[in-house]
């Protein structure tokens, strides 16, 4: 592909310090056997916060078995600084908490249960394949967040999502 495309979606890269590492984790995830169409670049949902709207990106959102199931937060930088905003999008990105989320920077990983938001493997070997997402998707039950958790995800994404450059908004 295009060195100047994206690697899912074949659409040209937007402008931006992390898009290397959004197509480093691209790249990963088709290799370890991942089909395109299971992976979405820069899923959206807009929901209501606080009584305005909050339009909520996930970088890639990766579904299994026909449902979204993993979120993936592709930044520069340290991974731990990411966890909180990564765990947000995975609650917020669809109207059930997604099992899943992972923080990377291309050069780390952190692998995150969205429901307790405990760390549960570290390393870019933490990103699970399709394989194994499928059996973590199959011992997990869908979360249906109460509107406190939805508004406390979006008040959390909210104020992470304030900190990104607005030249680089996608």
């Amino acid at each position: 592909m295009d060195a100047q495309r994206d690697l899912i979606s074949g659409q040209p890269l937007p402008p931006g310090d992390d898009e290397p590492v959004r197509q480093q984790i691209e790249a990963l995830l088709l290799g370890l056997g991942y089909d395109r169409s299971e992976v979405t670049v820069d899923a959206a949902r807009e929901v209501m916060s606080d009584g305005d709207r909050l339009r909520v990106l996930a970088d890639l959102l990766v579904h299994s078995q026909g449902r979204p199931a993993l979120a993936l937060r592709c930044a520069r930088g340290s991974v731990v600084t990411r966890e909180k905003e990564a765990l947000a999008v995975a609650r917020l990105i669809h109207e059930h908490w997604l099992p899943l989320a992972v923080v990377s920077n291309g050069a780390d990983a952190e692998l995150l249960d969205t429901l307790s938001g405990r760390v549960l493997a570290y390393g870019l070997a933490a990103i699970p394949g399709p394989q194994e997402l499928a059996a973590r998707l199959a011992g997990a039950a869908a979360h249906h967040p109460t509107p406190q958790e939805t508004q406390q995800a979006a008040r959390v994404y909210a104020a992470f999502s304030a900190f990104h450059c607005q030249a680089y908004c996608r």
